[in-house]
């Protein structure tokens, strides 16, 4: 329920105390007695107690008055005019007309044009009703052109409220439409900005990560490992002889190839995660050759893992416009030691990657600040370029 409603009910409670006011004090002529001005407070409060209770009930939606407005409106006519005349033995016609200018006015902004109408002719039922004898008897009397009056001035506000509440109306109206309007153009937003992203930070034919966005990544998890002492690890996954694969079957099925194998490194990488309380996206390091990120997950968690991954991709057919293809897959990991840089991170698993390519035996190995021995017969990866060369077509040069 919003601020605004609250105030226009706690506003009709303002009402009833003026209408009770009105009818108790002697103004013009005898007020109400005791006992009378005790009834109408009753019955205010009982009407007060129900619309509480309706406000935003399945009764008030259905008739589009989750706000209670219309209900109090119509039950403070009911209480301060029908059972004003009732409990009065002598009513006055002025009260009855400011019963419903008053109960009119309060709700003016919530009501439409139909309800207005609605309320005036209950007002001029009870108006009648009390006044029967006045101003079909007592005619030529003071009390008669009395009666006359206010019933005219009661018809003049209710065509004023009328056409107020028609303005009112139409202005709900046109703001209903605008918040339809600019929610629809929040969603169009938001979409281009999701498209806008994925054109930035995704690699559009395998909707994988670029390399820039998935070393930021990485950048965040080893940030995180070290302020909190967590343990990740990094992987590399190539695909077998993806340039001879690309040059024998062509781009359009290298493409499908890829984005098929992202899904289900995905698939894999993405459970792993998932059960470790993290969930990291699988980025493009180069053709054919993906780096993934296994939260809180040392090298026995990450062989596990490498395992699924050869039991979801390697030897599985993947459909392509130039048919099924066969392929296997190597995998290179690292765990990360604290203090090590991403650079050193992600030469550390180049090497892994490509020791696994040489052995045909997927490597795993722990990131150590150690420098490399003199002679070392495995060459290492020491930045992006050189893992964009080594999976293609290094693997099968003459080592150094």
């Amino acid at each position: 329920m919003n601020n605004v409603n609250w105030k226009n009910y706690y506003a009709g409670l303002g009402i009833y105390g003026i209408c009770i006011g009105i009818a108790a004090l002697p103004i013009l002529s005898t007020g109400l007695d005791v006992l009378g001005g005790l009834e109408l407070l009753a019955g205010a409060v009982i009407a007060s107690l129900f619309v509480a209770v309706y406000r935003g009930s399945r009764l008030a939606r259905a008739i589009k008055d989750s706000s209670g407005v219309f209900l109090q409106a119509l039950s403070g006519i009911v209480v301060c005019g029908g059972l004003y005349s009732l409990v009065s033995g002598a009513p006055r016609p002025e009260v009855m007309f400011t019963v419903f200018l008053l109960w009119t006015a309060v709700g003016l902004m919530h009501l439409t044009p139909l309800r207005v109408m609605a309320l005036f002719a209950l007002s001029v039922g009870i108006f009648a009703s009390a006044f029967a004898s006045t101003l079909f008897l007592a005619t030529g009397t003071e009390a008669h052109a009395e009666a006359i009056y206010m019933l005219v001035l009661s018809c003049v506000m209710a065509g004023f409220m009328y056409w107020r509440a028609r303005d009112y109306t139409r202005v709900r109206n046109e703001k209903a439409q605008l918040r339809e309007e600019n929610s629809r153009q929040a969603g169009e937003i938001e979409e281009a900005k999701q498209r806008i992203h994925a054109l930035t930070v995704q690699d559009l034919d395998t909707i994988a990560l670029k390399y820039p966005f998935f070393k930021q990544e990485l950048q965040r998890c080893k940030e995180r490992a070290d302020r909190s002492g967590e343990i990740f690890t990094v992987g590399l996954v190539s695909i077998d002889h993806f340039a001879a694969l690309s040059q024998r079957h062509g781009e359009t099925a290298m493409k499908q190839l890829n984005r098929e194998v992202v899904q289900r490194i995905t698939g894999v990488v993405g459970k792993v995660n998932q059960d470790n309380g993290g969930s990291h996206p699988v980025g493009k390091v180069g053709e054919g050759l993906f780096g993934i990120i296994l939260d809180r997950t040392n090298l026995r968690g990450a062989r596990a893992c490498s395992e699924r991954l050869h039991a979801a991709i390697s030897h599985q057919m993947v459909r392509t416009l130039a048919g099924p293809l066969d392929l296997t897959i190597t995998v290179g990991l690292a765990e990360y030691f604290q203090g090590e840089s991403v650079d050193e991170l992600m030469a550390l698993v180049g090497k892994s990657l490509e020791k696994a390519r040489l052995a045909e035996v997927d490597d795993f190995q722990v990131a150590a600040k150690q420098p490399e021995p003199k002679g070392a017969p495995v060459k290492a990866a020491r930045g992006t370029q050189d893992l964009r060369i080594l999976h293609e077509n290094e693997y099968s040069s003459p080592l150094h």
